[in-house]
């Protein structure tokens, strides 16, 4: 399963906390509903799955899939992401710009759906899991619909609003959504050209947070972790990639909150920790 790992962070002997920004989700186009409603609502979603080129770090292009959402955009530069509630109804219309059917699922909270046909448009309503991080993709293409790109981050705050991980722990002063994933050329081009590819044969030769590979990473406030001391931060790694990722924190540690949304039984501080692929 993939770790969407929630932590706080410190660091070693004189500061305490982490990284974060609910700022990040603001700047990034995802938008939390009103702080002060007390019940669920109503959340609308227009989702593109479209074709199109991404410039590497290296310049070169390289045919991605991707979730575009007019309306906004993901931290970074992801063109989509969803904040949302605990219980709210979420309706998204999905218009497949695509060659070929895919389909829009959540793992942990919607496991399968129907698919919606190259050309066409269908639209997917569920209610809102428990808090936690997630993430939307496509299942009707195995794999491939992830190592080309088609992904988006899902965050489920309290129902309360409350800047929490859930509605009784966790408690944060800001938050950071880092989302990581990367790709292999060689499969992004032959699937552009109509060709199959074997994932057994998949190596990746880019990587990026929040669809960003340093040093952009070092310029985006979505992605570059900045703190206060005394601060509580939270941070949100959902890896939508076909592989692993350890994380290591460089003079710190954080203290590991829960995985894939379970919560560990004692807080585990670590300097280094691995979010596995969504296996």
């Amino acid at each position: 399963m993939i770790e969407d790992e929630e932590t706080t962070m410190k660091r070693r002997e004189f500061l305490k906390s982490g990284l974060t920004g609910t700022a990040a989700f603001a700047v990034s186009g995802l938008t939390l509903l009103s702080a002060g409603r007390v019940e669920a609502a109503t959340v609308n979603v227009n989702l593109v799955a479209e074709s199109t080129f991404k410039t590497m770090i290296d310049g070169t292009s390289v045919p991605v899939w991707q979730f575009r959402d007019p309306a906004g955009s993901g931290p970074g530069a992801l063109t989509s992401g969803m904040l949302v509630r605990e219980g709210d109804t979420v309706n998204v219309t999905v218009t497949n710009n695509l060659d070929r059917a895919i389909n829009f699922v959540i793992p942990g909270a919607l496991a399968s759906s129907p698919s919606v046909a190259a050309g066409a448009s269908r639209t997917y309503s569920f209610t809102a899991p428990a808090a936690g991080s997630y993430f939307y993709t496509d299942s009707v293409n195995g794999e491939i619909g992830k190592a080309m790109g088609l992904s988006g981050p899902l965050v489920v705050m309290p129902a309360s609003g409350a800047n929490s991980l859930t509605a009784t722990s966790g408690a944060f002063d800001r938050q950071y959504t880092l989302v990581l994933n990367e790709l292999d050329d060689r499969l992004n081009n032959a699937i552009y050209n109509g060709q199959s590819y074997d994932m057994a044969n998949y190596e990746p030769n880019y990587y990026f947070v929040n669809g960003l590979s340093y040093p952009d990473t070092a310029g985006d406030g979505d992605t570059l972790v900045a703190m206060n001391v005394g601060e509580n931060v939270a941070i949100r790694f959902i890896n939508t990639g076909c592989i692993s990722y350890p994380q290591h924190f460089h003079g710190y540690h954080v203290n590991v909150i829960s995985r894939n949304r379970v919560p560990e039984t004692v807080a585990i501080n670590k300097d280094t920790t691995q979010v596995d692929r969504d296996m």
